[in-house]
Order: C-alpha cells, then structure tokens, then sequence
C-alpha cells in the first residue's frame, strides 16, 4: 500500500568535519565581549601597536570549540550507525547546541545581535551549559539589554561560581548601568581568578575605580596601571590608554600628565598628540593657543591621514574664520570618513560665511541626512544646518521647504535649551568640542563610539544577516568570505542533525515533536535529501494537512516519480476538504491507486464531492473489487448513495451485514438508499431492523417516521417524530415535520411553535421558512408572514445563485 510504504529515513552524514570559528576571527570576538579601548582609539591614518601578546584564549577556544564539534558529529555518527533512536536523539541534540553556539558567535561578530541571542537561547534549549549562558550574556549587553545580561551571567555563575568570562560580562554590564562601584567588584573578582587576564580587563577596572570617585581607589587605579605597564611593557601607547581613563573620569591634570608621557616615549605614538591637545583644549575653556594647535598638527605630521586630527583643526580654523586652513583639513576628514555628518556641517558653514549659498546647501543637507535621527549628538549641532539652509531656502524664494526647516531647527534649540547650562557644559568638557562631541571621540567609560545607527530588529534566527547589519561589523573581505563558509558548514551540520533528530521523534510516535524539528532542519538547510518527505509524513501523522501539502509538494517537485508520496499529497489534500486538487494528484495513480486500501476510497470521494459521479462510480467499482472489512463495506455503501446508485449501495451493505449481521448502521444506510429509490416498503424494513439492533437510534427512528409519512401512516409518524423530541428537542427535522403535520390537523398554536423551533435551530432551511410563513397567514399574522415569505425568497435565490456557479459556463443559458 501506498501510504505503508513511505517510511521516514535518516540522512547519511559527511565525515568531513565542520571546522569551529575561523581562526582570522579571533582577534574581532575579543573586541566584541571586551570594552575595546583599542578599538575606539583607532583612526584610517594611524597604525596600532598592540600593548600585549596575541589573544590567545581566543584562538584556544576557537581550536577548543573545532575539537569538540568534531567529536559530536562522531558521536552522532556512531549513535545513527547503532540505530537505538534515543541514542541518536541525545547525540544529535548535543550536537545542535554546540552548532547553534558557534553560528551564534558568528551573529555576534556579524554585530546581528538580536539573531545572536535567540540562536544562544536555542541552544540553552538543548544543553544548559554556563558558557553558552555567558555567550547570551554578552549578546545581550551588546544589543543595550544589561539588566537581561546581568541575570544571565548570574545564572552561569550558580552554574559555575569561578567562571571568569562571567564575572567579566557583569563588569561591563554594570558599567553600562553607571554603577561603577559594582562593576569594580566583578571586574577584580575576573582578575583574580584568572591567572592570565586580558589586559582589556585590567584596564576596564582601572577605569571604574577611577569612575567612583573614591580616593582610595584611585590609589587602586594607579597600582592596576601600575600591573598593565607590568605586563605589556611600558610604552607610548599605554600611557595614551591611561590619559583617557583619567579623562574619562574628568581628572584632566592627570589626564594631560599620562599623555606627556607618552609623547616624550614615543612622538610617533598614535594619538597621543591629538588627545594631549584636546585635554589641554578642555582645560583651556576651548581657546585654542599656538601650542594646543601645534599638537593637533604634530599629529597630522606623523599621520597625515588621520580623520579626528584632520576634524579638529579644521574644526578649530573654522571657529576662527580662517577658511583657507580650515577648508583642506574638512575635506581631508571627509575623505577620511565620508559617512560622518560633522566635516560636512562645518564645510557647510564655511561656504555659508564666505557667500557659496550652493555648495552651502549641498553641505548642509549632506550633514543633515548622514546625521539621520541622531540628533542630540554634538549637543544637537545639527541645528546649525537647519537655521543656514532655511534661511538659503527664504532667501531663494523656497518660503514653504524654508519653513520646514526652521521650524526643525526651532525644535531642536528648545532640546538643547532643555539640557541645562550644566549638562553642556559637561559634555563640552568631555568631549572635545562643540564640534566634535560624542558622535566623534565619546569620552566615557565604555569606550565606545556612540555614532553608529541603530541596527534593525531582526531577530529571525535561520535567516542570514543582512547586508546592512553586516557592515557594521567591520570584517573584510577575507573575513567576511570567511563567515559565510563557516556559516554554511554550520547549516549543513544543523539541517543533518535536526532531522536526524526529528526521525529518531517520529521512530518514537513523537510526531508533534518531529515535525517542529524537521521545520527547523528545513530552515537551516532545505537540501538535506529525504527532508520534504520526512516533514510531510510527521505533519499527515499530527492532522496538519496545509503543512503536509507543503511537504510532500516539494518532496514531489524533488523526484515526481515517487508514487507514495503522491499518494501522501492527495490524502493530505482529501483531509484538507480540496477535494479537485486531491483528484489531480490521485489520477496519475491509475487502477493501482484505484486498487490501494486508502487511497482507492478518498479518490472516489472526491470525485463525488466535485461532481464527477461517472468517475466516482470507475473508481469505487474498481476499489470495491477487492475484498474489504465490514467497516470500509459500510463506507463503500454511503458513498453509493452520495454517488446516486442505490441499488449497488444496497447490495454492499448486505454484504457487510452478511459478515457481521449486528453491524451499527448498515441497515440505517440500506433504508437511505430505499428512501432514495422510493422503494417505501423496504426502506421501512431497514429502519425497523436497525431500531432492533438500537432502538435509541434517533436518526433511524426520524427516518422511519418519514417514511411512514410516505405510507400515510400518519399515526404512526407522529408517534415516531414525539419519540425522537423527547429525547434531542433540537432535531430541527422532526420538530418542522410535526409541526406540518399539526398544521393540516388545525392545531395552529402548536403548529406554530413547532415551526418556529424548525426554523430557529435551522435558519437556512427554506422550506421550513416557507411552512411557517403558511401557518403564520392562518392565523391571520400578516406582519410575520410577509417577513417569513421574504426570508424564503432570498433562501431560494442564493441556492439558486450558488446552483447556477456550479454549472459550467458553457451550460450557462
């Protein structure tokens, strides 16, 4: 048989292993769980020196995590060769989680964080483990969720008290919460723990003991520095790394002293002569002298190409209206960094003061739509371009734009007033600049630059990240060719072990369970051989025919050959009531799909149900050659009648009541054939024999009265009908049939109820409609019988609407 012969299989699996991360990312996952002061130091021009040795725990755990997901994919081999479906299943959940991690930690490098937290999150699913957690952990802080980072590092750590990437991410997420005195205590206790810390910790406590204000820890600070130089070596760049902590924590003398020493180390040290002037700018009320000036262009001496040197001084000229040195150094940064709005705001004030109205403009609305809805950044700068490019805008005779953009700027002068004297001040002191503020170099202690636009909220796990998001990931070319290898190595590995999964469910009788799995292997890798079938089969087993469709579509699209399968689909599109769909698919069957015990009887069915009665008769007669069970017998004698051929329905139903003279039902449906035929006498007979086998069989009993109706055994009939009301009062049949019955007795107030009970429990009935219209006209309500009358007529002529739709165009008159 058909649907006995589609069997679900497990796939065979590659014995090439799936590498674990690319080693070329190590170097990008530290950055992205650590503070990464490094990072936030870097500019196009300047080259970076490392203050310590390469990231090796990174690349352990890289090599690490390869080992491990090649064991698992050797242990789900082995489990599949011992065919033991609970083994296979706990091999290949093993499996899944490890390879939801690392495509996890892709997402994370891919900076789509909120795919990364749901892929860690599934993988929790299938294995609790305290690094997954602290994974989660970080993916969280990452997306600005703290508080949901904080209470998954605690739960590593009840886990895992002594887990030190734990301890680290609570640092970071309480200093994402400003409470510095917190973050220091987990950040000293990651120190402690480890015997080899990242110096990336070390300074990210350094930092916060600074952040608290506390003299004593300040002492602290100093002897954490102290430990950096320690182990990294002394050096210019260190010292730089230093002066922004202090700066960080408004300690400016100290500031200033830490990059003097890094200028007298090293000159050529990267921006320590950029953020020695810029301290000495903040301390100086930001009056530029000669000598802050000849810092900024001692940068621009050792690195030419260097964005925030270039921005600053033609930030600084600008201020001054010198055009001349300002305008190279903007361009330069913009250049540089075309993407930032700053150089083209100042470009754009340049042109304004000189009268260039054009490329004013042109500036201005660059600035405007690179700042996009960042507007608070640089203390809402930004409304220096709305004020000039409205006022380009009136004075060029474009009042109703002018409008729209002073009303903008308006706006955004109300938000800055609202800050307060304090709060600007603040941010000037912290940040470099009215020009420069926090969207350039934000001086806090996360170290983070703050100007990049909010990522979109995608949170679909299986899809691949996109483009958009990817870029600000900052992965090159070979690292970004990289990831997608990796990535599709990974699917390949999850497609397999979800449906390796999935089948082991199904071996089970776990149905629900596997179709769920085999959704998700179809999501990772629709490739994987045997799937659409496999899917197709879990979802027919669950009663989910719409998804079983899909399946077995595909399945069949894959390999039209497969006659089960086919077989499959038009049972699935028989359960879902589409009935011309299942014909199309049974007819390439043929008489061995006419023959089948399943699919012979749903084929005939539907072409009953589309009309197709001389087809629908082929095939049953065909079906009904073999020998069948009693019960399918009685199925066979329904659908003659539906069909039309009672006489072959009643002969079926004999034969099932010749194997099983007490067989329910088979003489209730021998009386619906005669009543069919008219054959009044025999149809009583099968009615009064089914009443013998149960005599609380309402609807033999409804029948029975009916046909005695036909004989004018009115008695009789009344007796039957009373009978069947007083057990089911809403048999709206018998109540409509009585209550004709009274009506040509003269009993109207009787009549009248029982019709309107017909009428209530059957409102779409016309007939019933029609007899009460009737009853109500004698007695002489006028008012309910035109309304019973219309009710009828609009009945009528929707059947007869739905009538002539079901007639063939060509037939239409």
């Amino acid at each position: 048989m058909y649907t006995e012969s589609l069997k679900l299989l497990p796939c065979v699996r590659s014995s090439r292993p799936c590498h674990s991360f690319t080693l070329i990312f190590a170097a990008a996952l530290l950055a992205s769980i650590l503070p990464g002061p490094l990072a936030s130091c870097q500019s196009t021009g300047a080259p970076q020196k490392p203050l310590a040795k390469p990231p090796t725990k990174t690349v352990k755990h890289a090599n690490d995590a390869e080992t491990e997901l090649r064991r698992r994919l050797e242990a789900a081999q082995a489990a599949q060769r011992s065919g033991d479906a609970t083994a296979v299943a706990q091999a290949n959940e093993h499996l899944i989680a490890l390879a939801l991690r690392e495509i996890a930690q892709l997402r994370l490098l891919e900076a789509s964080f909120p795919q990364a937290i749901e892929l860690y999150r599934r993988s929790l699913d299938f294995e609790d483990a305290p690094d997954t957690r602290v994974d989660l952990a970080i993916a969280e802080l990452q997306r600005g969720h703290p508080d949901e980072s904080l209470a998954d590092a605690d739960k590593a750590l009840l886990a895992e008290p002594g887990n030190v990437r734990a301890f680290g991410v609570r640092g970071r997420a309480w200093i994402d919460k400003q409470d510095y005195v917190k973050a220091a205590e987990a950040l000293t206790r990651a120190v402690q723990l480890d015997p080899h810390p990242y110096i990336e910790t070390v300074y990210s406590l350094a930092i916060c003991l600074l952040q608290t204000k506390d003299p004593k820890d300040k002492e602290r600070a100093v002897a954490v520095f102290q430990q950096m130089v320690e182990a990294a070596g002394d050096s210019g760049s260190i010292h730089v790394l230093f002066g922004r902590a202090y700066r960080d924590a408004d300690d400016m003398p100290s500031a200033i002293r830490e990059f003097q020493k890094a200028v007298a180390l090293d000159p050529r040290t990267p921006h320590a002569h950029y953020f020695l002037a810029l301290a000495q700018l903040a301390v100086n009320e930001w009056k530029a002298t000669p000598e802050i000036k000849s810092e900024f262009l001692k940068e621009l001496e050792y690195y030419p190409r260097d964005y925030l040197a270039n921005y600053m001084v033609g930030f600084l000229a600008s201020g001054e209206r010198d055009y001349a040195l300002s305008e190279p150094y903007l361009k330069t940064a913009v250049e540089i960094n075309p993407d930032w709005p700053e150089p083209w705001l100042y470009l754009g004030l340049n042109a304004y003061a000189q009268s260039d109205m054009k490329r004013a403009e042109d500036c201005f609305r660059k600035a405007i739509v690179l700042t996009g809805t960042d507007e608070a950044r640089s203390n809402y700068q930004i409304r220096r371009a709305y004020v000039d490019l409205g006022r380009i805008l009136a004075n060029s005779g474009r009042t109703e734009e002018s409008e729209v953009y002073l009303s903008k700027a308006r706006d955004l002068q109300n938000k800055t007033m609202e800050q307060g004297q304090q709060s600007v001040a603040s941010a000037m002191a912290l940040t470099g600049g009215a020009g420069s503020a926090a969207a350039i170099v934000p001086l806090n202690p996360k170290n983070e630059v703050q100007a990049a636009p909010l990522l979109p909220a995608d949170t679909d796990p299986f899809a691949r990240v996109d483009a958009s998001v990817a870029a600000h990931a900052n992965l090159n070319e070979k690292q970004r060719a990289a990831a997608d290898s990796q990535e599709n190595r990974l699917r390949s590995v999850l497609g397999l072990s979800f449906n390796d999964l999935a089948t082991s469910e199904a071996v089970r009788g776990e149905y629900l369970a596997a179709l769920g799995h085999y959704q998700e292997a179809e999501r990772w890798d629709p490739q994987v051989p045997g799937l659409a079938k496999n899917l197709g089969l879990s979802a027919f087993r669950t009663d989910n025919y719409p998804e079983a469709i899909r399946g077995f579509s595909r399945a069949l699209q894959e390999n039209p050959g497969q006659a089960p399968v086919r077989a499959m689909l038009g049972m699935a599109y028989f359960g879902s009531d589409k009935y011309a769909d299942a014909v199309k698919t049974f007819t390439p069957l043929g008489p061995q799909g006419m023959q089948d015990a399943t699919v012979g009887y749903a084929w005939a069915v539907s072409l009953a149900r589309v009309g197709d009665f001389k087809q629908a008769a082929k095939v049953l007669d065909e079906y009904a050659k073999a020998e069948r069970p009693k019960d399918t017998l009685l199925l066979i004698g329904q659908l003659w009648i539906e069909i039309g051929d009672y006489g072959r329905s009643v002969n079926v139903l004999h034969r099932a009541l010749q194997v099983d003279p007490g067989l329910l039902k088979a003489h209730y449906f021998a009386g619906q054939a005669e009543t069919r035929s008219e054959h009044w006498p025999e149809a009583a007979e099968e009615f009064r024999a089914e009443l013998t086998l149960n005599p609380s069989d309402t609807d033999a009993k409804y029948n029975l009265g009916f046909v005695c109706l036909q004989q004018s055994r009115l008695p009789e009939a009344v007796t039957l009908f009373q009978e069947v009301l007083a057990v089911h009062p809403d048999h709206a049949n018998a109540q409509y049939e009585l209550g004709k019955i009274l009506l040509d007795r003269g009993k109207l107030e009787d009549a009248v109820q029982h019709l309107e009970t017909a009428t209530r429990l059957s409102p779409q009935s016309d007939y019933m409609h029609y007899q009460l219209q009737a009853a109500y006209r004698k007695e002489s309500r006028i008012a309910d019988a035109d309304r019973e009358l219309e009710i009828y007529k609009e009945l009528k002529a929707k059947q007869r609407d739905r009538d002539r739709a079901s007639i063939p165009a060509a037939q239409h008159p």
